[in-house]
């Protein structure tokens, strides 16, 4: 077996941004025909379900995930490679475990949560969307392991094998169960066995109500198409694992100190794991926030002032419940908005082994260096997504779900806040990760909770505004992450014992990111073609790029990690487009 060459942060951030970018593309088109297929209710379905299953998976597999990754990196830089092993073995038993009681959860409380959210008919979906739990328990056992190896090649497959199953699977049963339904009830006068009720009392179902009918029933075939997603991306990294291992080879295992017992092992992973996990559930509450308490308001909203609905959304609501379109159409915003935070995760997910290694062997000035590193390329990434998100949300809705009547009023408005929210949950992310790495587990946990009452108040005052109503949500999520981030800055200066320059890491690059999201929003008001909205895009990409260049944004260290880097940085120096080095600045 050979030797695998690890590969340091940004190498590794690089594997995972293209794995992403593949499985974001992909899933763009898996989720926007999917929007169009289900329409805004039976996207309320799916968002009920998946955020059910975003809970349970963030108390099963998160937190074990993350602290497989930490251990294994400790383990392998003090060469202890029986450990790693050990490490494995035992979180594959305790991956079974949770797996199949996240399932059993999952079905048995399909029905009280459904009736919780106040989305009685997502139970199918929910039920449908339970065997993903147990799969994707044992897919995070290999992600974790190989990830703590700074391997991230594994992990960026197995992501881009689960979405190309979920696109294909996923869109097919969605598709097939509403011409299912269609069909049953052209047969039979009932959908799937239940009656179809019609919206006007005394008189027979539209086609409107026969579709309503149907939705349900969809969904729960598009978290099918998910479940057996999961399936092949486990499928994909066992065989891969029983094909290449892990690069050890018989003398590093020979080498290898003799070995921890299993019990404190186990112990140790379990107590790395379960403040991990319980910061990650508390992530998780933001979206359970809204699901839980948006439906409840806007509908305590519509009481109080349906005329203001009616003329808002009634064209666009005939037949359906106000509350549940518009809640699905806020689920489709917070698809696009979900984007920015999935590829900045990348960074904090490969920086963790990174910032893990510097803090055990205590060098404070790698330390440091890496720190800064994550935060400029969150930023990098983070700053002009979220701006220009926030100046072309009108034109990116329509881009993205045009087909669909309404959408200016039910996903434009609330992608539009959640842009400026994305920049702050994104730079979120990598500080957690730097807690984590430092041994500080508990304060993801501490920030989160005053994030989460901070947000749950929000909803229920300003979602219960009818001039406000869904827009109240996304401003909520604003102020949450916000305060968070503020909380995270400050504390990590105190832990560390280190001065950071905020003003030197993200200035460059935010001015970049407003020259960007001007650049967008004066290219799209040539027209409103699509055309036009896709020319916006990439004149603001080169403008931006322009602009780190002409700001010099990045340090020479940054440029060197990337891919070919060594020959980038000695081209950019002797133009002279690099960040003033620390020496240069004194």
């Amino acid at each position: 077996m050979t030797k695998q060459k690890k590969q340091n942060f940004l190498q590794g951030a690089s594997i995972l941004m293209v794995s992403m970018i593949i499985v974001k593309l992909v899933g763009a088109v898996f989720k926007i025909p999917l929007g169009n297929i289900l329409q805004e209710t039976g996207y309320a379905y799916f968002t009920a379900s998946y955020s059910l299953f975003t809970t349970i998976y963030a108390l099963t597999v998160t937190g074990l995930s993350t602290a497989i990754a930490r251990m294994v990196a400790a383990c392998s830089t003090k060469k202890r490679y029986r450990d790693c092993r050990n490490i494995l073995h035992i979180s594959i038993k305790l991956f079974v475990i949770l797996g199949i009681v996240g399932t059993l959860a999952m079905i048995l409380c399909s029905k009280l949560f459904a009736h919780a959210s106040n989305a009685d008919d997502a139970v199918w979906a929910i039920i449908f969307m339970a065997p993903a739990v147990f799969f994707s328990c044992m897919m995070a056992a290999y992600r974790g392991y190989y990830e703590g190896l700074r391997n991230m090649i594994p992990t960026a497959i197995s992501e881009i094998v689960e979405v190309i199953t979920k696109m294909i699977t996923g869109l097919l049963f969605a598709y097939l169960f509403l011409l299912w339904g269609e069909h049953q009830y052209e047969q039979t006068g009932k959908v799937f066995g239940f009656a179809v009720k019609s919206s006007i009392e005394g008189s027979q179902p539209s086609t409107t109500d026969v579709i309503e009918a149907i939705l349900p029933f969809a969904a729960a075939g598009a978290m099918l198409g998910i479940a057996l997603s999961t399936l092949f991306g486990f499928l994909y990294l066992y065989i891969a694992y029983k094909r290449s291992g892990d690069g050890f080879t018989k003398v590093d295992l020979m080498n290898s100190p003799k070995p921890i017992k299993s019990k404190s092992i186990m112990n140790t992973l379990l107590k790395t794991a379960l403040p991990i996990t319980l910061s990650s559930v508390v992530i998780n509450l933001t979206g359970m926030i809204d699901l839980f308490s948006v439906m409840n308001r806007l509908e305590y909203a519509y009481q109080q002032n349906s005329a203001y609905f009616m003329n808002t959304y009634g064209d666009f609501t005939r037949g359906k419940e106000i509350h549940t379109y518009i809640y699905g159409g806020f689920g489709m915003a917070v698809t696009i908005f979900n984007l920015v935070p999935a590829f900045t995760a990348l960074f904090a997910k490969s920086a963790l082994p990174n910032l893990t290694a510097a803090w055990v062997q205590y060098d404070k000035g790698r330390l440091k260096t890496s720190i800064e590193s994550v935060l400029r390329m969150t930023s990098v990434i983070a700053f002009p997504a979220g701006i220009g998100i926030f100046v072309m949300a009108d034109p990116i809705s329509l881009l993205l779900y045009g087909e669909r009547p309404g959408v200016l009023v039910s996903v434009a408005p609330p992608l539009r806040l959640l842009g400026l929210a994305a920049i702050f949950l994104a730079l979120v992310s990598p500080l957690y990760s730097i807690f984590q790495a430092v041994g500080r587990f508990d304060l993801p946990v501490k920030f989160m909770l005053v994030g989460a009452v901070l947000k749950l108040t929000i909803n229920f005052i300003l979602v219960g505004i009818p001039e406000i109503n869904i827009k109240g949500a996304p401003i909520g999520t604003g102020i949450c992450y916000f305060v968070i981030m503020l909380l995270c800055l400050i504390t990590l200066k105190k832990i560390t014992d280190i001065k950071f320059y905020f003003l030197k890491v993200f200035g460059g690059v935010f001015l970049a990111s407003l020259l960007c999201g001007a650049t967008a929003f004066l290219i799209n008001q040539l027209s409103d073609e699509k055309i036009v909205t896709v020319c916006a895009i990439a004149g603001a990409g080169v403008v931006y790029v322009i602009g780190l260049l002409l700001f010099r944004a990045l340090p020479e260290s940054d440029v060197r990690m990337l891919p070919k880097g060594d020959k980038l940085a000695a081209l950019m120096k002797k133009l002279h487009l690099l960040a003033p080095s620390e020496v240069e600045t004194k």
